[in-house]
């Protein structure tokens, strides 16, 4: 699904009263004071999901003007599958893309939040970080002051990340791992729940395990970002 955000919401607002995935919403992120409302979900193939709020649930050919006009957000949390939703929503007309921060969240002043991107109840953002677009960060992650997290990465629940760490884009970050000062966590790469990581994992490879182990990904590596999943 893809949410669309109420069309009186102002461009520049961040803050969200709702959480969910697989939805599209609008404002760009400058400040952080405004609430924004989910108006409507787009159902975008046959499964339903969770929606933030109470939002209307409509077809994408169903989608009228006003709603193409409003700002949108696709929070899924796979990278491949956020993609595909900012790529159906730029089909459909969708131009304008929102910055969502959870109310109870907070965003050093000096931190830029790129566009597109999620951030789910209960995280800190530290000072001077760059995060990219359409970057999905769970609940309760904490993320320290001159991090940078590149376009479409995802952070699971309660991920810490201090200084000086760089998040390639479409990175995954599991649930609960940590990685220590100053790693460089390669594009496309994946961290599994509960690591910690104390050195660089190359592009496109997995860091899993105590040690932890890193090797090249191989095939479908969603059971390693959802553990209880078989």
């Amino acid at each position: 699904q893809t949410a669309v955000t109420n069309a009186n919401s102002q461009a520049g607002q961040r803050r969200s009263s709702g959480q969910g995935a697989n939805q599209t919403t609008t404002p760009q992120a400058q400040t952080a004071d405004g609430a924004l409302t989910v108006a409507a979900a787009v159902q975008v193939d046959g499964n339903r999901h969770r929606l933030m709020d109470a939002a209307t649930l409509i077809r994408l050919e169903d989608l009228t003007e006003a709603h193409r006009t409003a700002p949108f957000i696709a929070p899924a949390f796979v990278p491949a599958r956020r993609r595909g939703l900012v790529r159906m929503a730029a089909d459909a007309g969708f131009t304008a893309r929102a910055a969502l921060v959870d109310p109870t969240s907070v965003v050093a002043s000096t931190s830029r939040i790129g566009p597109g991107t999620y951030v789910n109840a209960m995280s800190v953002i530290a000072s001077a970080t760059r995060i990219g677009a359409h970057v999905f960060i769970n609940r309760a992650c904490n993320i320290g002051h001159h991090v940078l997290i590149g376009d479409f990465a995802s952070l699971g629940p309660g991920v810490t990340i201090p200084s000086s760490v760089r998040v390639g884009e479409g990175a995954v970050i599991g649930a609960g791992a940590v990685l220590l000062p100053g790693v460089v966590i390669g594009t496309g790469a994946i961290v599994s729940a509960g690591t910690r990581v104390h050195a660089d994992v190359p592009d496109g490879h997995l860091a899993i395990g105590a040690g932890p182990t890193i090797k090249p990904i191989r095939g479908d590596s969603r059971i390693l970002i959802y553990p209880d999943q078989e």
